[in-house]
């Protein structure tokens, strides 16, 4: 569980578990597409008509939720704002749960201080709960501010050393959402606005991805994922747009630093698995095309040039 530092002044009567936030009905509820809109509209209309009280109007109290939390806002009691936000969260609301990310993200005022972990981890709820709606009907702009959000905190304020856990939680959601906006059924529908805004948050989550390969020594996947951001393109969204530059400036540093020969040894076959030993091969400076692991098998496969020269 992701750990919170202390941000609002006033502390909850109980802590927040962020991994069991999603309501069990939210949880349970098929958004799968193996049944027609009509059969699950009927099923929906059935259920309601044994039993009104079964379906609480949750979007509804969320909607009412939303609105007041603004009004809070808006009249500088962010204390209440927040208590609100939570609620709506509580209760499956996407929006409220990257609202608060964004408070915890930047602060505000004194009521919350700026708190990277519990911001990533309300962005992260915000990416469950988007990510349980059917995708033909998730908000892309939403999803866009989520994403940059977390871009944000990977490029600025994280280590990919002391804050593995909260890393690689986001790598795994990243990799979800990454998969579904590459499906031409996701896509083909959405209009040039949405789809600017779709390239905008794959360029934004590829340039994490790569980030991530990078820190762990994997330099042909990182440069394969700065080369996805560079093959999608800029998109006219600022941020991502600059990614799209940098990743430019990345895959010309990297290509720099990955071995251009197979890193087999030429003469005894040995093939290191390990990135330092792959370093230490030693790259035959006649034809440059093949590496060996020792001078002894250097000068081995040497004195097979030499003997081509001297049959010439």
């Amino acid at each position: 569980m992701l750990k919170k530092k202390p941000a609002i002044d006033k502390k909850p009567e109980q802590a927040v578990n962020f991994r069991t936030l999603v309501p069990q009905d939210f949880a349970e509820e098929d958004t799968s597409c193996s049944a027609s809109s009509s059969e699950i509209n009927q099923s929906r209309f059935n259920s309601l008509s044994r039993k009104k009280e079964a379906l609480p109007p949750v979007v509804s109290r969320v909607t009412t939720l939303l609105c007041e939390a603004e009004s809070k806002a808006t009249s500088r009691d962010f204390a209440k704002s927040v208590e609100l936000l939570e609620k709506a969260t509580t209760l499956g609301s996407a929006c409220a749960a990257a609202k608060l990310g964004l408070v915890y993200h930047g602060g505000l005022n004194s009521t919350v201080n700026p708190d990277y972990a519990s911001a990533a981890a309300y962005y992260f709820l915000a990416l469950k709960l988007i990510y349980m709606i059917p995708n033909n009907k998730w908000d892309m702009s939403l999803l866009l501010d989520v994403i940059a959000g977390l871009s944000e905190i990977y490029r600025k304020q994280m280590c990919r050393t002391e804050d593995g856990d909260i890393w690689n939680t986001g790598v795994k959601a990243m990799r979800h959402i990454e998969c579904t906006l590459m499906d031409p059924s996701m896509t083909k529908f959405l209009s040039h606005k949405d789809n600017q805004k779709c390239k905008a948050a794959r360029i934004h989550m590829n340039f994490c991805l790569a980030m991530t390969a990078e820190a762990d020594g994997e330099f042909t996947e990182a440069l394969t994922l700065y080369g996805t951001c560079k093959r999608i393109g800029e998109c006219n969204f600022a941020t991502a747009d600059k990614l799209v530059k940098k990743a430019h400036t990345k895959i010309r540093i990297l290509e720099r630093q990955i071995p251009k020969v197979k890193p087999i040894c030429i003469s005894c076959d040995f093939e290191p698995k390990e990135l330092s030993d792959i370093w230490k091969l030693l790259v035959c400076s006649k034809c440059q095309v093949v590496a060996a692991c020792s001078r002894e098998c250097l000068t081995t496969h040497l004195a097979t040039h030499n003997k081509k020269e001297h049959e010439a």
